[in-house]
């Protein structure tokens, strides 16, 4: 975290597509933290995919949409599972 915080804060990733192996081995290379690097991504990316269970998951929900702008589009795939996991 610290050395993130130092200087990872202020990086911008390059542009492309990253699944969490790519930020994994890009923090690990730089010698950040995989997750603060990940959370920072978020601000700065324009598609996110995730599953749909971390924004129905309120402690979870909390970290991500926290990080979301207030105008964002949400698309939950799978949609019809939506019942089972809120019920």
């Amino acid at each position: 975290y610290d050395s993130f915080h130092a200087a990872g804060e202020a990086t911008t990733l390059p542009s492309g597509i990253y699944d969490l192996e790519e930020l994994k081995k890009w923090g690990k290379a730089k010698g950040w933290c995989p997750y603060y690097l990940t959370r920072q991504a978020i601000n700065h990316a324009n598609v996110l995919v995730f599953n749909y269970q971390y924004m129905l998951d309120p402690k979870v929900a909390k970290m991500v949409s926290k990080e979301l702008e207030a105008e964002s589009i949400i698309v939950f795939d799978e949609a019809h599972n939506i019942d089972s996991v809120c019920i």
